[in-house]
């Protein structure tokens, strides 16, 4: 009866949580119906912004049911508060989908710092003007979510096993029911799970009885004490005080010798100073705002040293990203260290100064610089990709190798120009943004460095291979009439090695098979004696297209897609879905994927 008791209590606790968050329950779910779509058919090309325009709506609503709980009164409030979350959900689908060219690192990048800025404004507002600190929500928030993963791997553990053992034992197991299950824990159960465990802190909506959609002083979570919720658990207040804090003691003595025995030379420059020290600062911080919620000498002593320490270290990490500006420019991820580094600073010396005091100044903070990274025209890509363009055009205008808005490719200029070349080209490529500067479109589409600049891009020569990719307008028509039997083939040749499996022609004793020459060879239908009915060679296939002198990546109609071959036995076409085809310095490659279909005489 207890069991019971208790389930029908977790049954009414995540009942509660979707009538508290119903958009972004509806949204996350609508995710895992998506998700598990493509997982299926692998139809939707564009995943990506789907799952990132849900997420964003979702994100949304947290944000907006908190100011609710925080400041509003009302149940018109929450209707308008999530068609506010919807909308926004639609309009950035409608943006990255119809509004730009290319759904690029870029976006998906400003996305997820958009994202980041939803999640700290959901743990700091219901503590704004609040008895509650936000090292208390931030706890909450901490403390859920490493409960819900530990849940949701085991869930995730048992039903596999169980799938393993079915598949083993009793019938075959598709193995997508890995993904889906997978999938809907991910979107559907980890979501309500977690968002259970966060606690309703006290707000306007409090005051009113008969309006609140989420209100019942038995079955509600705000009937119980807050404190279960912020508290952190003895396990967690072990962890945090008598290994975590030592270890992080014992690491930044270690920090702060290399730093003094090796402040000369190259020190600035060290590849690996900068990435140690943002991971050093950011893991300070997580663990004061945990530190600030338990109370014990070993946290105390913590918070009044740790953050005096923190000020020097990161002042460090920032001079050594500004000095790397020199030697490779600013990139999004340089800007975004140093403005990490602009936080760190002004959180230390807040700390500092207020070791025992609320730290919900910090949010406000790090939401405002956040912003500012993403806005243009001081976000971290407007300026980068500004400072790399001028860059390169400094190097190439200073060596003569850009001449009336084209690149003059010149082998015979210094180490130092050539690796600013090198590096700012990769990075316009890695961030999709050398099709926006004019005389780097031709480099955009061939990618041939050393023919675009003049010397190898990795210090040696790589001559890069001719490549021809021609594929089938989508939903043409095959007429299928004149023959008995049609087979999709894939097949690939690499060297001289080919992979291919003969197909049998229904119950008619004849089949498809494959005899490699010079590629993928040549194509024969036999019969069940082996004896050879009719061939055709792929080669000529493939002639046919490289000899073409229009361009080597385009559509091709059914006419160009379409080869026959007959004779007195039977009668033979394929129709090419796509054709690939790479004559590299040493080896080639081939892939052809084609209906086969064959009339028999």
């Amino acid at each position: 009866m207890k069991n019971i008791a208790k389930l029908k209590t977790t049954l009414k606790g995540f009942t509660s949580t979707i009538n508290r968050y119903p958009i972004t329950i509806l949204l996350f779910f609508l995710s895992a119906v998506f998700t598990s779509y493509n997982i299926n058919t692998h139809d939707i090309d564009n995943i990506s912004e789907i799952l990132f325009a849900l997420a964003l709506g979702a994100a949304i609503y947290l944000v907006l049911q908190m100011m609710y709980e925080r400041f509003c009164l009302g149940k018109r409030t929450r209707l308008v508060f999530g068609g506010i979350a919807i909308l926004g959900a639609i309009l950035y689908y409608l943006i990255v989908e119809f509004g730009v060219d290319n759904f690029s690192g870029e976006h998906a990048l400003r996305t997820v710092v958009l994202l980041f800025i939803l999640l700290v404004a959901f743990i700091w507002i219901p503590v704004i003007k609040s008895k509650y600190d936000f090292s208390e929500s931030f706890m909450a928030v901490f403390k859920a979510f490493f409960i819900v993963l530990l849940y949701a791997g085991v869930l995730f553990l048992g039903i596999s096993l169980i799938f393993m053992a079915t598949d083993m034992l009793i019938i075959d197991v598709d193995s997508k029911a890995y993904s889906h299950v997978g999938n809907f824990i991910a979107y559907v159960y980890a979501p309500i799970h977690l968002l259970s465990l966060i606690p309703i802190y006290c707000g306007t909506s409090d005051k009113i009885n008969e309006e609140s959609d989420f209100k019942d002083s038995k079955d509600n979570k705000d009937s119980k004490d807050n404190k279960d919720y912020i508290k952190p658990s003895k396990f967690l207040e072990g962890l945090v005080s008598y290994i975590i804090i030592p270890i992080t003691a014992i690491f930044t003595i270690i920090l702060l010798l290399y730093i003094i025995m090796n402040i000369t030379g190259d020190f600035w420059k060290d590849n690996l100073m900068e990435p140690l020290l943002v991971t050093y600062s950011i893991t300070v911080i997580i663990v004061y705002l945990l530190a600030s919620v338990i109370d014990n000498k070993v946290t105390d002593y913590f918070r009044k040293i740790f953050p005096k320490v923190l000020i020097p270290v990161v002042l460090f990490q920032t001079i050594s990203s500004i000095l790397k500006i020199g030697e490779l420019g600013i990139t999004s991820g340089r800007y975004y260290v140093i403005m990490f580094g602009v936080f760190a600073t002004v959180s230390a010396i807040i700390f500092s100064i207020r070791p025992n005091h609320k730290s919900n100044i910090i949010a406000p903070i790090l939401i405002a610089l956040s912003l500012i990274s993403i806005l243009p025209p001081v976000d971290a890509f407007t300026i980068s990709k500004r400072n790399q363009i001028e860059r390169l055009t400094n190097v190439l205008e200073k060596n003569n190798m850009l001449i009336n808005d084209k690149i003059v490719p010149n082998a015979d200029i210094s180490e130092e120009d050539r690796n600013i070349i090198i590096s700012s080209v990769r990075y316009l490529g890695s961030m999709d943004y050398l099709k926006d500067v004019s005389w780097l479109q031709d480099y955009s589409t061939s990618y041939d460095f050393e023919k675009t600049f003049g010397f190898p891009q990795y210090g040696y020569s790589i001559k890069e291979p001719d490549i021809w990719r021609f594929y089938l307008t989508d939903r043409t028509p095959i007429d299928v009439s004149d023959y008995y039997f049609i087979v999709e083939v894939d097949l690939y040749s690499e060297g001289k090695e080919n992979s291919f499996e003969i197909i049998p022609l229904g119950d008619s004793g004849y089949y498809i098979d494959l005899e490699p020459k010079d590629g993928i060879g040549d194509l024969i239908i036999r019969d069940n004696r082996q004896n050879e009915i009719i061939r055709y060679s792929f080669s000529g296939i493939f002639e046919h297209f490289t000899d073409r002198d229009t361009d080597r990546y385009s559509e091709i109609s059914m006419n160009e897609a379409e080869f026959t071959a007959e004779n007195d036995n039977a009668a033979l076409g394929i129709v090419v879905k796509t054709v690939y085809l790479e004559i590299g310095e040493k080896d080639d490659f081939q892939n052809i994927n084609a209906y086969v279909m064959v009339k028999l005489k």
